[in-house]
């Protein structure tokens, strides 16, 4: 800013002194002009053109030199950045709370679910316990009352005979297989033909 304030003093200074350069041309030219003196009216008027080629290039000058639009510029440009960079980071630290808050709650639930689901096996559990104990018992009576019924009687069977065979009679023949045995309706057919 202060350079700025230097530069900016000494581009007014130039054009000041310009300016005065300008008005004594002005008034050597006048005066040339008055006297007939062609000398005093071109010296003037070139003193005065250096004057004004001057205080253009001092205000050229100032003008490639000024920035101070381009620096309000960048300042509100930085300002915005920051301002974006603060909510970014805002947001990422809300972002990673949620993620924490929603993963806390999930674990909350996950043990939830855990201890229901070993509930409910548990009570299944008991009650498959129950009902066999219960199934066993009336299963139990259920067989003693057949056997006081004499309705469990094993058939007697003497130790060899696991699988008993039919017996043959003596002279009589083993039976054909089925597949060699002809229909009734075929072999009568065939007795009726000549």
């Amino acid at each position: 800013m202060e350079q700025e304030d230097s530069t900016t003093t000494r581009a007014r200074m130039a054009a000041a002194a310009s300016g005065a350069v300008m008005a004594i041309s002005a008034g050597i030219t006048a005066y040339g002009i008055v006297d007939s003196s062609t000398p005093a009216a071109v010296g003037g008027g070139l003193a005065g053109l250096v004057a004004a080629v001057m205080m253009a290039l001092a205000k050229s000058r100032a003008w490639a030199i000024n920035t101070d639009a381009e620096r309000r510029h960048l300042a509100d440009a930085r300002r915005e950045a920051e301002n974006e960079q603060t909510r970014y980071v805002a947001l990422t630290v809300a972002a990673a709370a949620e993620h924490r808050r929603c993963l806390r709650d999930l674990e909350g639930d996950r043990a939830q679910l855990k201890a229901q689901t070993q509930a409910a096996a548990a009570a299944m559990e008991q009650r498959f316990e129950d009902q066999r104990e219960q199934l066993i018992i009336e299963s139990m009576e259920t067989g003693i009352q057949l056997y006081l019924a004499g309705l469990l009687n094993a058939p007697e069977q003497t130790p060899g005979d696991v699988v008993p065979f039919r017996t043959r009679q003596r002279g009589e023949r083993a039976t054909a297989h089925p597949a060699d045995q002809v229909p009734q309706a075929a072999r009568d057919r065939e007795v009726g033909r000549p």
